[in-house]
């Protein structure tokens, strides 16, 4: 069902305490992500099959309207009436299609809004968590756990490298200027 692969990478960032992270869920987020692409594509196509059936629907009611114009006025009333019926149903049958797609359109793009929701709350709650540590250690990415090392993605490892150079280097920048 659409949305349930996020939901689950959802719940896994809200299971991340203080004291312990998960492994990475690298297919859960590879599924999310696969999903995501899946529903952006069928929104595309729904958006063009919905302007070509605008487009026709502009032209059949055009063309409705010159038949009516162009029919002899010496037609019976029950004809008229069976003509006008035909090309109301037709109208209201694409009424109805360019309504559902429409429907369709925005269920895709609101499970597409929340897929990324849940992946940007996933690793937002996962680096949340390696900032914290990284001050809990002062800054120190290489007094990180083995076994807390190994449930991280090479670039969350990558990340709390670079985080914690980075903070260092301003701090040293900051001293620099405070203590000449």
């Amino acid at each position: 069902m659409l949305g349930d692969e996020a939901f689950r990478l959802a719940k896994e960032a809200k299971d991340i305490a203080a004291d312990h992270i998960p492994a990475y869920n690298e297919e859960q987020v590879r599924l999310v992500t696969q999903e995501t692409r899946y529903l952006w594509t069928r929104i595309e196509e729904m958006i063009a099959s919905l302007n070509t059936a605008v487009a026709n629907q502009q032209r059949d009611g055009l063309s409705q309207t010159d038949l009516r114009s162009s029919q002899p006025h010496g037609l019976p009333n029950q004809q008229k009436h069976s003509l006008s019926q035909t090309a109301s149903t037709q109208q209201s049958a694409a009424q109805a299609e360019i309504e559902n797609t429409n429907a369709q359109t925005a269920l895709y793009f609101l499970t597409l809004n929340r897929n990324k929701r849940c992946l940007l709350a996933y690793h937002h709650r996962r680096t949340q968590f390696l900032r914290s540590l990284l001050w809990t250690l002062h800054l120190a990415s290489s007094m990180i756990p083995a076994s807390l090392s190994l449930r991280l993605s090479s670039e969350e490892q990558n990340y709390a490298r670079d985080y914690a150079r980075l903070n260092s280097t301003y701090r040293d920048a900051i001293e620099n200027q405070l203590c000449p």
